[in-house]
């Protein structure tokens, strides 16, 4: 039981650490091929739309 517990947790690890290393290479190879720009405006345009823009909202600030 104490060996079948290990090796999941062997396994989650091991997981985490392929999944972390391939996420790096696909968002370098994507920031490479559409550029910079075009991602620092994605992100700010679901910074708009999640409501984490620093910007001030003015419409909540008229109410």
């Amino acid at each position: 039981m104490d060996n079948n517990r290990s090796k999941r947790y062997a396994l989650f690890a091991l997981g985490a650490a392929l999944g972390s290393a391939l996420g790096l290479v696909l968002g370098s190879l994507l920031t490479f091929w559409l550029g910079e720009g075009t991602l620092r405006a994605i992100q700010r345009g679901l910074r708009r739309l999640t409501g984490g823009d620093d910007r001030p909202n003015f419409e909540m600030l008229l109410q």
